[in-house]
């Protein structure tokens, strides 16, 4: 890993940093299941003290990336089928009502500018090739219809989830990717034509589609 994080910032972004850097090697699989991270070793790799490197490292446990032992430091987790059907159930309870808020809210006047920019982005980015933009694209998408819903307690429930989302992506985005892009393509036009009803159908079907694909990436892993 050859992230480099700011020294000269806050403590807050000094631990931001150091989570950043940890999530984007857990989930290119740089740090793999059981890899051992010691606070000390962190501390000198990244250039700051102890306690930014703890705190990333309870922010990791607490979305499920990492488990910590006293004395012994924090080992990263595998990624379960248990793991996958929690993080789709709970999406599950979540997108589709912020989709039909969205477009309740879009009826009402408020501008969907952000989900088309992001959406225009995302084609673009499929068009070129760029397998990583797309990925960020498709988080930022997702994301964008909790920020259009107006719900502020939604939209950060869904930020412990991006990381496993991330994960997700990575191992399945580039085949289904065509099929993801239609889908936001249908969501973002109910939203826009005001029809709560339907978005909420179309983000309840396209996340209940990725369960599938997201459990085959696992592999040979099995359930706890």
């Amino acid at each position: 890993m050859s992230d480099v994080v700011d020294t000269d910032a806050g403590a807050e972004a000094l631990a931001d940093g150091v989570y950043g850097a940890l999530l984007r090697a857990i989930v290119a699989d740089e740090l793999r299941p059981g890899t051992w991270l010691k606070e000390r070793e962190l501390s000198e790799r990244y250039g700051v003290s102890r306690v930014p490197v703890r705190q990333a490292l309870h922010r990791l446990e607490s979305e499920g990336f990492v488990k910590t032992s006293p004395r012994r430091g924090a080992v990263v987790s595998p990624v379960t089928s248990t793991d996958i059907d929690e993080l789709f159930d709970a999406r599950l309870c979540i997108e589709p009502f912020a989709a039909r808020q969205a477009a309740r809210r879009v009826a009402d006047g408020v501008p969907a500018t952000l989900l088309q920019d992001v959406l225009t982005a995302s084609e673009a980015s499929f068009a070129e090739g760029d397998d990583s933009d797309g990925i960020t694209l498709n988080l930022r998408f997702h994301a964008a219809v909790l920020d259009v819903s107006g719900n502020t307690l939604l939209a950060r429930s869904l930020q412990p989830m991006l990381g496993r989302m991330e994960w997700i992506f990575r191992r399945t985005s580039r085949a289904g990717e065509p099929d993801q892009l239609r889908e936001h393509r249908a969501l973002y036009e109910a939203i826009v034509a005001g029809d709560g009803e339907l978005a909420a159908a179309i983000a309840y079907a396209h996340i209940e589609r990725g369960r599938r694909p997201a459990l085959a990436a696992l592999g040979p892993v099995p359930a706890p």
